[in-house]
């Protein structure tokens, strides 16, 4: 509450009403300021602004909650919906989410298939060559003896 009443009684009820803070008047402006902002760091950061995290890549709009991969053209109109595998859009996200970075396998085994589980020694090669396939162009590379990347 920023107000003319400083007496206790009306502050006691400002803070009751809800209030985190209680300055009366007058104000000295740098006080109020450094007040709000020390207000401000004890708010936890949003958990959503109701906007999907999308990653891109290109043209290719790949929207993790919706799990759905999109091209879209400069004008904002979509020309495919690409449909992959669970496995393949993970593997796509995991690519997209930090462009240029190579993923080796044992990386890439372990955030998508986990420790658990046995998969062969080429099912990387396999997914990648899958998704590709659906995707034409050159989004994914092969970096010999290391990994993959996504790049356009």
């Amino acid at each position: 509450f920023l107000t003319a009443k400083s007496d206790d009684l009306a502050q006691i009820q400002g803070f009751e009403a809800g209030a985190d803070d209680y300055i009366p008047k007058p104000i000295r402006p740098r006080l109020l300021i450094t007040r709000v902002q020390a207000l401000l760091r004890r708010r936890p950061a949003p958990i959503s602004d109701d906007r999907e995290e999308v990653l891109r890549l290109g043209d290719l709009h790949i929207f993790r909650e919706r799990v759905q991969v999109l091209r879209i053209n400069d004008e904002g109109e979509t020309i495919d919906n690409i449909v992959l595998a669970r496995k393949e859009f993970e593997l796509l996200c995991l690519l997209a989410s930090r462009p240029g970075k190579v993923f080796g396998r044992e990386e890439i085994f372990s955030v998508i298939w986990g420790s658990n589980v046995i998969v062969g020694e080429r099912t990387i090669d396999v997914h990648i060559r899958k998704i590709r396939e659906k995707l034409g162009g050159d989004y994914l590379k092969t970096v010999k003896g290391i990994g993959y990347k996504a790049d356009f």
